[in-house]
């Protein structure tokens, strides 16, 4: 026959760590029942009380569950796009900040490589096909921007954006007409 210290060391780490808090059950119920209460109601407890320990004590939660995050793709034109130059466009200064301004040029250099101006803002020839497409003073604020210059105020990224968006479509760059209704 093995001894009550070999039979305890067999068992699992929970199941030793919820034998005390079992045994306290047991001692509670014991009491109750020697002051007067209904051994019935004293058993019905007990056996609840007990189980919620082993439970408590047994079972492993694993941790928290966590929700994979989606891959980050920067998609032109999402949300985070609008968000970025609807709130955070206009700094302290009252200019608009430089993050949002070089988006604008990598908007207006993406249209003009679509109508044929491959060298961005770079050369005069690129300059001068850029100030004929979306007008000298646009062409050139742009180029202070792609310079490291002074970011323009809301009211010429304004006018930018009006130029950048009155460019010709091309005929690679057909708009589309919708849904017809």
């Amino acid at each position: 026959m093995t001894s009550p210290r070999t039979r305890w060391s067999t068992l699992d780490a929970r199941t030793r760590r919820a034998a005390a808090p079992t045994l306290v059950v047991l001692a509670a119920g014991a009491a109750a029942v020697i002051i007067g209460a209904s051994w019935e109601h004293v058993l019905m407890l007990c056996a609840v009380a007990v189980a919620v320990a082993l439970l408590w004590f047994r079972v492993d939660h694993g941790g928290d569950a966590t929700w994979s995050r989606p891959p980050d793709v920067a998609r032109e034109g999402a949300r985070r796009d609008v968000s970025e130059l609807g709130w955070a466009i206009v700094g302290r200064d009252g200019r608009v900040r430089e993050r949002a301004a070089r988006r604008v040029l990598a908007l207006a250099e993406h249209q003009l490589v679509r109508h044929g101006v491959v060298d961005g803002l770079e050369t005069p020839e690129a300059l001068d096909a850029a100030a004929r497409l979306l007008g000298a003073r646009t062409s050139a604020g742009l180029q202070r921007v792609a310079a490291g210059g002074q970011t323009p105020t809301p009211r010429e990224l304004q006018s930018w954006l009006d130029a950048i968006e009155r460019l010709a479509p091309t005929p690679r760059t057909t708009r589309h007409e919708g849904t017809p209704r």
